[in-house]
């Protein structure tokens, strides 16, 4: 005769659902991603472009090879103002927001400490 084991196995060799382990904390590292908010000027006419990116070095470079429609008629581009945030709503709010700033706001921005670009030399 062979003997059934109860539906739990009570750890024995079968078991009808999986065994729960112990809780036990488990600290995660969170990535956080860092997005920037920038203004260019075109060379070419003197012309501000104001956008937001994950890597402005690599966006300055986009916008020289003409990869956007709206600046590849205003080649060649200078980076001249970015700002720090930590979350993409942020940025994008702050994006909005200077896209209505006059060219005088611009250049008190260019020219304040708020300018990444002065921090790093």
């Amino acid at each position: 005769m062979v003997r059934m084991l109860p539906c739990h196995g009570r750890g024995r060799e079968f078991e009808s659902r999986p065994v729960r382990q112990p809780y036990t904390f488990c600290v995660r590292l969170f990535y956080f991603m860092v997005f920037y908010v920038y203004i260019i000027e075109s060379l070419k006419d003197e012309t501000y472009y104001k956008g937001f990116t994950t890597d402005y070095e690599k966006r300055l470079i986009q916008h020289n090879n003409g990869e956007s429609d709206y600046t590849s008629k205003k080649i060649p581009w200078k980076l001249v103002y970015v700002e720090e945030y930590t979350s993409k709503r942020e940025a994008l709010i702050r994006e909005r927001n200077l896209k209505k700033a006059d060219r005088q706001r611009i250049l008190a921005l260019i020219n304040s400490s708020r300018n990444l670009l002065r921090k790093l030399g």
